[in-house]
């Protein structure tokens, strides 16, 4: 059989046959300008490695604060962005060498650059940022302070990595401003577990606070509901039986007085106007210990009537009795309590059924005068 060779030529070629229409060298154009605008930031990024990468040489701003203008190849390429963003994507301004201008010519400190560039962040995390314009850091700037953390000052500047599934990490990443309170966290039973379990099941500062809209713990809001942060895990039944602890310590809580005011203003009940004791009042805020580990229950009670007296001066012994520790009372451990807990069972709805049949009979008998 016959074939035409003319009909391979352009298969052979492909896109420089000489011969071929003009449609193909539109195509070849752009194939060649999408390869250089991806290879453009790769190229770029080589050019600023050649300089940067182990850099030790430091930019001074005008408060005397420092930062180090080098930064670890190995290490960016190991980060979240490593390989998916290009040096200019963050530092956009900067597109020429010699560099135009330095960040000591514009900004007064490290903290105004940080802060400039968490203006970068917002451009591809902006979910993230508008939460942060609700926590206590963006206020802090917005009051003037330089020292407040910014996404970089939380998740690295180039070593950026994903906090997820390491709770230490998180816990170091806040100690390097809350000095003070990690060590007083390492020393509690959160942070002895955190140490000898390092899972989800143990609090860590995101946990309680926020990672990024973190509310202000002095607000009066915050002490009246942080109950409800206590409860996503002291709550779970599930979890606490992993532990060995009581998991009724919310129902019981919201049953007392302390629990129920705090409902009724965590609900939006208004302004207490002393506040109402919640779990951080007994239990501690970061010092968090157990009471069944003081030993003696005299030693307990003692515990107890200090905690107490916070609130209620010249507490005794006997008036921490009435306090069950978060159990449900029942026959064997308080059988007082049990008998007039289920006295008013059983009393109010009889004393209901009896109204609900004193007004039915109010009402037959009206009728059969009529």
């Amino acid at each position: 059989m016959k074939t035409d060779s003319r009909s391979y030529e352009p298969m052979r070629i492909g896109l420089f046959c000489p011969t071929r229409a003009w449609p193909s060298r539109p195509l070849f154009f752009g194939v060649a300008a999408l390869a250089l605008l991806f290879a453009t930031p790769l190229w770029a990024e080589e050019e600023c490695m050649d300089c940067h990468d182990g850099a030790e040489d430091e930019v001074e701003f005008a408060d005397g604060s420092k930062v180090v203008v080098g930064i670890d190849a190995k290490t960016w390429e190991a980060s979240v962005h490593g390989g998916e963003l290009s040096c200019s994507d963050c530092h956009h301004t900067i597109n020429e060498y010699p560099h135009p201008t330095k960040p000591s010519e514009v900004m007064a400190s490290v903290g105004d650059f940080q802060r400039n560039q968490a203006e970068t962040c917002k451009r591809c995390h902006y979910a993230y940022y508008t939460r942060v314009l609700d926590g206590i850091h963006y206020k802090q700037h917005t009051e003037g302070s330089t020292k407040a953390p910014t996404c970089v000052g939380c998740h690295g500047a180039h070593e950026i990595r994903s906090l997820k599934g390491d709770p230490l990490e998180i816990n170091h990443r806040c100690a390097n401003c809350h000095t003070e309170i990690a060590e007083v966290y390492a020393n509690s039973v959160h942070g002895r577990a955190l140490v000898d379990h390092q899972d989800g099941d143990i609090p860590v500062c995101t946990d309680c606070h926020g990672a990024h809209d973190i509310a202000d713990p002095n607000a009066a809001s915050f002490h009246a509901e942080s109950y409800q942060l206590c409860a996503r895990c002291h709550g779970d039944e599930e979890r606490m039986e992993k532990y060995g602890l009581n998991a009724n310590v919310l129902t019981s809580y919201l049953e007392d007085f302390h629990g129920i005011s705090n409902q009724l203003y965590a609900a939006g009940g208004g302004e207490p106007g002393r506040p109402m004791a919640t779990c951080t009042d007994c239990h501690g805020i970061h010092d968090i210990q157990s009471f069944k580990n003081e030993g003696e229950t005299v030693v307990v009670k003692q515990r107890v009537v200090e905690v107490c007296a916070k609130c209620h001066e010249g507490a005794t012994p006997e008036f921490t009795d009435a306090w069950l520790s978060h159990y449900t009372p029942t026959f064997e451990n308080a059988p007082l309590v049990w008998s007039i807990k289920w006295g008013y069972r059983i009393l109010i709805p009889m004393i209901m059924l009896g109204l609900i049949l004193h007004i039915l009979l109010h009402l037959w008998r009206i009728r059969a005068r009529r």
